[in-house]
């Protein structure tokens, strides 16, 4: 059918003499070994490094996640610096304003005082991003505000805030506090 590959006669290793066979200590010549020492030797030396750099790189992360949780700390510490440093002068006009009232025995200056501070507070809040809430004449929004009373005698449509118990404000556009609020309710829509 097809050409037969003319194979090299293979040996049985029994049928070799003795004396063909080599050794592998006869084989491998002694400039040979002292390359593959050498070479052995080499890649051992490029392992160390190796495994040192690696030591080094794992230490550098180590000091790193250090470093990074310290100053993260230190800024949740002193986070509120800024804002606690705007707030100093708005305490020391109460200080002074009770001072004022306790010296005179005036509650009008006592008052007059109270209104400025909170006027200046309320613009030190709002300089660091807080906003009041709209709440009354505004439809009810459960994001927004609490509803603690519904309210079944006024003219408003239904889920209109009527009243406001306590005021909600937003950080940042975040809601920190909702407003507390009665909510209109007409009597025939139970």
């Amino acid at each position: 059918m097809g050409k037969e590959i003319n194979k090299p006669e293979e040996k049985n290793p029994q049928d070799i003499p003795a004396k063909e066979i080599k050794t592998e200590k006869e084989a491998i010549e002694p400039d040979e070994i002292d390359k593959l020492k050498n070479q052995l030797q080499e890649k051992e030396k490029e392992a160390k490094e190796a495994l040192d750099r690696l030591l080094r790189v794992r230490a550098d992360f180590d000091n790193y996640q250090k470093r990074a949780k310290k100053e993260r700390n230190e800024f949740e510490k002193f986070a509120s610096e800024g804002l606690i440093k705007e707030l100093l002068p708005v305490m020391d006009n109460l200080e002074r304003a009770m001072n004022s009232a306790n010296e005179t025995g005036e509650v009008a200056p006592l008052v007059k005082g109270i209104k400025m501070t909170i006027k200046q507070f309320k613009d030190t809040l709002k300089n660091a991003g807080l906003k009041e809430i709209a709440s009354v004449g505004e439809t009810f929004d459960p994001s927004k505000h609490e509803a603690i009373k519904l309210i079944t005698e006024h003219e408003e449509k239904d889920n209109t805030v009527v009243e406001e118990y306590e005021k909600g404000y937003s950080l940042h556009e975040r809601i920190i506090r909702p407003s507390k609020v009665g909510v209109a309710k007409n009597k025939n829509n139970n």
